[in-house]
């Protein structure tokens, strides 16, 4: 048994452990509050910060004091680990649930992050995880907070569930990918982008939503989206021009891809929005790119991230169970 542990915001932990467990030859369980997991655990959230100490002094990054959610979920975490007995588990991504898991005696891998992360929590999550794995090429210069890893660190490529798909027959205009959280722009913004674009550029955002939008991704003349290590992928496997604005997020995190693509020539990146009328230069001058898309390395990713967690768990079962001299 192999356990997954998937982060409920959005979708993409989901998919990106959905990816990974595909490509394991045994039994699979993918733990996560989001409604899609195979096992569901109590949310932790909300919780009032103010008084209740919800990073435990800089340790951690949420431990609300008193809070039911997180108990009832650290006991449904416990409880799981007790009757499966899984010979390891990926996390993706939870400090907290990495330190209590290894605190059960289960071995961790967990997701390399981008950005700035040198706080006492992420240190203390990638410390007692015995592979981090990271989805980007091995070409990537190795963040700074993961210098001190480097032995353990797994540079797998892009993981998407839209790996070994063929590309798609109907080509079409520009794509703006916004996914189901939005983006960080003015109320209307990407519809008047949108609307500059033409009649054929197609908005796929909250309220336009695809399950499975490969097929607007593949014939998309060039597709326009947030900096998420998924969406990425997404379009890697797409091997369309693109047009990449990174989002505000916490440590940075979208803002350091944006820069990996940048210095590699494999996108445009815009880093403030422009008036809605220049969105056709900035797509024209995308889509003159030729795109190197395999230099992002999502073909086998999900299989290289499988093995790696796979080689951990047989790691800890050869070190409890040695062979016995003298057997066969």
């Amino acid at each position: 048994m192999i356990g997954f542990y998937a982060h409920h915001h959005g979708t993409g932990h989901l998919f990106r452990c959905q990816a990974i467990a595909a490509e394991i030859p045994e039994e699979t369980v993918i733990l996560s509050s989001h409604p899609r997991a195979d096992i569901g655990l109590p949310l932790d959230a909300p919780a009032e910060e103010r008084g209740a100490d919800v990073t435990a002094g800089g340790a951690l990054h949420w431990v609300p004091r008193d809070h039911p959610g997180l108990r009832a979920r650290m006991a449904a975490l416990a409880a799981w680990v007790a009757e499966a007995q899984p010979r390891a588990v990926h996390v993706d991504v939870s400090v907290e649930v990495a330190v209590f898991l290894r605190l059960l005696g289960v071995p961790a891998t967990t997701l390399a992050m981008p950005g700035v992360r040198n706080d006492a929590a992420h240190r203390l999550g990638y410390q007692v995880c015995e592979s981090i794995i990271a989805a980007w090429p091995d070409w990537v210069k190795l963040p700074d907070h993961l210098r001190t890893h480097a032995g353990k660190v797994a540079a797998v490529g892009g993981i998407s569930r839209f790996a070994g798909r063929r590309p798609t027959a109907d080509p079409h205009g520009p794509v703006i990918l916004l996914g189901r959280g939005g983006a960080d722009a003015p109320a209307g913004y990407w519809q008047q982008v949108q609307h500059h674009l033409g009649p054929g550029c197609r908005l796929l955002g909250p309220e336009s939503w695809r399950e499975d939008p490969y097929a607007d991704l593949a014939g998309a003349s060039v597709v326009i989206s947030a900096g998420g290590q998924n969406a990425i992928a997404d379009i890697a496997c797409a091997n369309r021009p693109a047009v990449i604005v990174p989002q505000q997020r916490p440590y940075d995190e979208q803002a350091a891809t944006a820069a990996v693509l940048a210095d590699a020539g494999l996108a445009e990146v815009v880093t403030e929005l422009p008036a809605p009328e220049v969105w056709p230069e900035i797509v024209a001058a995308a889509g003159s790119r030729q795109p190197g898309w395999s230099r992002w390395q999502t073909a086998g990713a999900a299989g290289r991230a499988a093995r790696e967690i796979l080689a951990v768990a047989d790691r800890s079962r050869a070190a409890h169970h040695p062979p016995v001299e003298g057997a066969p």
